[in-house]
């Protein structure tokens, strides 16, 4: 076998085999060439930025259907503006243009520790929190955890208190569907944060969000997007896209610290307009055929269950096919969460993932070996290393 191009060689780095999904960890995804000539293109003069986020925005609003849109420095970034917005609705920051770039930190600076008078509270179910969510305490929010019926979410509601209601569609299961939270933050006038940085694929998810009422949704733009790792979107209701830019970089609010390069926010504009063109039928069958192509080689092993399984349903609709392989515990001295380290801690490094899914059903667990982010040549190499991995860790 050839051996695969490693960039990071020179540095005495290993390469990662992506297996496992669109990670941050790992670097995000790989933008198409024509996001890297637009950035070099774009690091060739000065810009004004707002100037420049504002032309962002509107790509975003159209690819999304939203009235406005900001590109932010990661959907985590998004997620604080968004926060951040929902508690300054209604207050004097409405007054202030983001193009005009006149004064307003006497507002802005208040976040987080001086925030006495403005609502800070946002209304979440308890099955619904999600490790990203502590983004919302760092702007000053504080969450009311409710439990999953729309009489909790309803009766939570406090005037003058509540911000937003937050939803995270990632980790909604056992919750009351977003559709619910939208008609009870409604009724009450108060908006809805949706985080959705993982929804694609579908491409049709970038619109479904805000098609159902809500007020802000956010996406990453360094995954399944393949724009630049540290790019997002947030869109939304113009009032409350334009307080969230009022925090961002470059002004002196909330977001400061959370800088995009002026060759960033080119790069996520041009990545948007190329994720709108992709064939996603053309991708499935790929991903299909590498998923089999998988299941069948590494089936040859004895002691290895293998088959296709699904990430990303949406409405019962696969939308990524996966290679998933379970061992034998009577075959093999090692089990799966070793199999995943084993792979990791070589050279090159392979991401693989534990479904959780599977753990919750199955305990002997299942692992997945995802396609979507695989290189030409990445199959044999995962082939060749499992297989080497459970020959030598055979029960006599």
């Amino acid at each position: 076998m050839d051996k695969i191009y490693n960039p990071y060689e020179k540095y005495g780095v290993r390469r990662v085999i992506n297996a496992a999904t669109c990670l941050t960890r790992l670097g995000g995804s790989i933008a198409k060439p024509e996001v890297y000539e637009a950035m070099m293109d774009a690091s060739k003069s000065f810009v004004q930025i707002p100037e420049l986020q504002a032309w962002a925005g509107e790509k975003i609003a159209k690819a999304t259907g939203a009235e406005a849109g900001l590109p932010t420095a990661g959907a985590n970034n998004a997620l604080m503006l968004a926060a951040a917005a929902c508690i300054m609705k209604g207050s004097e920051l409405e007054e202030y243009d983001p193009l005009k770039l006149e004064t307003w930190n006497h507002i802005t600076l208040k976040m987080p520790a001086h925030l006495e008078g403005y609502p800070t509270e946002f209304i979440v179910q308890k099955s619904n929190r999600n490790i990203y969510d502590h983004t919302v305490e760092c702007v000053g929010g504080r969450f009311i955890e409710v439990g999953s019926s729309k009489a909790e979410l309803d009766e939570a509601y406090t005037q003058g208190k509540t911000a937003a209601y937050y939803y995270t569609i990632r980790s909604a299961s056992g919750s009351q569907p977003l559709e619910t939270v939208i008609d009870v933050a409604h009724s009450h006038g108060v908006p809805v944060i949706v985080d959705a940085a993982a929804e694609l694929p579908p491409r049709k998810k970038l619109r479904q969000y805000i098609e159902m009422g809500a007020d802000l949704v956010i996406f990453s733009g360094g995954k399944f997007l393949s724009g630049p790792n540290n790019s997002g979107l947030l869109a939304g209701k113009r009032d409350l896209i334009k307080l969230a830019h009022l925090q961002a970089y470059p002004f002196h609010g909330i977001g400061r610290a959370s800088k995009m390069s002026r060759e960033t926010i080119v790069g996520l504009g041009v990545a948007i307009d190329l994720y709108l063109e992709r064939d996603e039928e053309a991708e499935y069958r790929e991903w299909m055929r590498i998923a089999e192509y998988l299941a069948d080689k590494l089936g040859e092993i004895q002691g290895a269950k293998t088959g296709i399984a699904y990430h990303n349903t949406i409405e019962g609709e696969p939308m990524v096919p996966v290679c998933y392989l379970e061992l034998d515990p009577d075959m093999f001295t090692i089990g799966a969460m070793d199999l995943v380290h084993m792979l990791r801690d070589g050279d090159p490094s392979i991401e693989i993932l534990l479904e959780p899914k599977f753990i919750l059903d199955e305990p002997k667990g299942k692992i997945t070996i995802n396609p979507e982010f695989m290189l030409e040549g990445d199959s044999d190499i995962v082939i060749e290393e499992i297989t080497k991995i459970l020959q030598t860790n055979t029960r006599p």
